[in-house]
């Protein structure tokens, strides 16, 4: 049986003319409910006494030209343990409430989803509790919303149920949360939304494939803690506006369908964590506008693909824990904006490549614990950005370069463990790290 409490409210909402007096009623209780305790100064100029339109001065507050609430926005102000009341469904002509990062708790009051011109709801860094409203009795839920964002509450329950109704809905972040259950299928109805964000959570099943369907979207992060079945559906390759897709520490098996290649406009591929397997698909390389890759921590085996020489856009690449073999390609010292490069724990044989760091902004280079030999490459400063360099653990020989001494930028350098000779410049010792460099 719903809360008697939000049922009274619907029928004030369906029998009360709308008008600015109701709107100061209704922000009073608001006041009432979001100071815990009474004493705190925050939002102090909401004047219980005050008459409409002084009440479109109140902090965080924004009105119509006919002196409706039309915007609440309290973020970050110290609302310590205060609440959400029931009566913000008063303000009916409200389209915007922020109340991001205010310290709220309580739930999440079920009469927010009757509001009939609420585009844009931010709950995001509070402690709200229990589960995310759900449609009451058949009437309208959150009906020309826009904008939800959830993000780093505790909230939990299913994920709330979006669908083909909410046509004008183009950002879902829930992440942070504890929703538990499977990802509806009914998002995949949401021919809106560009950013879907559920990361953080404990869902479970698999990934749905339809959500290939959301030709819109530009981002999508849905790892970290969620514990789903199977794989990765190939059909994600369908979704040609996607930027970035984080699907990190999830429990994803399988290999990486070749069919995301065809995401052109990724910028950002996130599959670390989890127990992927197979040989890295050489099509990865098709995605000429990736900039970040992260593949470790997995079970990849094989070598490292060819391919992957066309990504000429390519800052970061992370294939670190894996199973790889065979050398690391020359083509990575031809990589123009590489920045960091960790390849370490697989075993990787042959040598370095010759001009790594001569040809990019290098910042960060680690092949430790591989079976590397040869010589240090001594151009690995040349960008004079290198801040951290680990090849410890491999078969390297010859002197440590004399180019290493001079290089002002870096902070970190471990080298032991493998067969140098010669000297270790004295400058190397005097490394904001130099403890870490045995």
């Amino acid at each position: 049986m719903p809360p008697l409490l939000p049922l009274l409210l619907l029928s004030l909402l369906a029998s009360a003319s709308a008008s600015p007096k109701r709107d100061v009623y209704a922000l009073v209780k608001m006041k009432a409910a979001l100071l815990v305790p009474a004493t705190s100064t925050a939002i102090a100029d909401w004047d219980p006494a005050a008459t409409p339109p002084a009440h479109c001065s109140f902090s965080g507050v924004s009105c119509d030209e006919a002196a409706r609430v039309v915007g609440i926005n309290l973020t970050g102000m110290p609302l310590q343990g205060g609440v959400l009341p029931p009566e913000v469904a008063l303000l009916d002509a409200l389209e915007n409430l922020t109340v991001a990062a205010c310290s709220l708790a309580g739930s999440v009051p079920a009469s927010l989803a009757a509001l009939p011109a609420l585009r844009h709801l931010n709950l995001s860094n509070n402690n709200f509790t229990g589960p995310f409203p759900t449609p009451a009795g058949g009437g309208p839920y959150f009906p020309v919303l826009e904008v939800v964002d959830a993000y780093n509450n505790n909230l939990s329950g299913p994920l709330p149920p979006f669908g083909a109704a909410h046509a004008r809905l183009r950002y879902l972040h829930l992440g942070g949360n504890y929703f538990s259950g499977a990802i509806r299928e009914s998002y995949a109805d949401l021919a809106a939304l560009e950013y879907l964000g559920l990361n953080g959570n404990s869902l479970s099943g698999r990934v749905p494939a339809s959500l290939a369907r959301l030709k819109r979207l530009r981002e999508m992060y849905i790892g970290y803690f969620n514990l789903f079945d199977g794989g990765i559906p190939l059909e994600l390759g369908e979704l040609d506006s996607l930027v970035r897709l984080d699907m990190s520490s999830c429990n994803l098996t399988g290999p990486i369908p070749q069919e995301l290649g065809r995401l052109a406009r990724l910028d950002t591929l996130f599959l670390q964590m989890n127990r992927l397997s197979g040989e890295i698909p050489t099509q990865l390389g098709d995605i000429k506008d990736l900039k970040s890759l992260d593949l470790s921590m997995n079970q990849f085996i094989g070598e490292i693909p060819a391919g992957l020489a066309n990504l000429t856009s390519l800052r970061l690449l992370h294939l670190f824990r894996n199973h790889l073999h065979g050398n690391i390609p020359e083509f990575m010292a031809d990589l123009p904006h590489l920045e960091v490069l960790q390849l370490w724990e697989n075993n990787l044989t042959g040598h370095l490549p010759a001009g790594l760091g001569k040809n990019s902004p290098l910042k960060m280079l680690d092949v430790a614990t591989n079976h590397l030999t040869g010589q240090i490459p001594p151009d690995l400063c040349a960008g004079r950005k290198l801040e951290i360099l680990v090849l410890m653990e491999n078969g390297l020989s010859s002197p440590v370069p004399e180019s290493l001494a001079v290089c002002k930028t870096l902070k970190r350098i471990r080298l032991g463990k493998n067969m140098l000779s010669g000297s270790v410049p004295a400058r190397l010792f005097e490394l904001p790290d130099a403890g870490e460099q045995a």
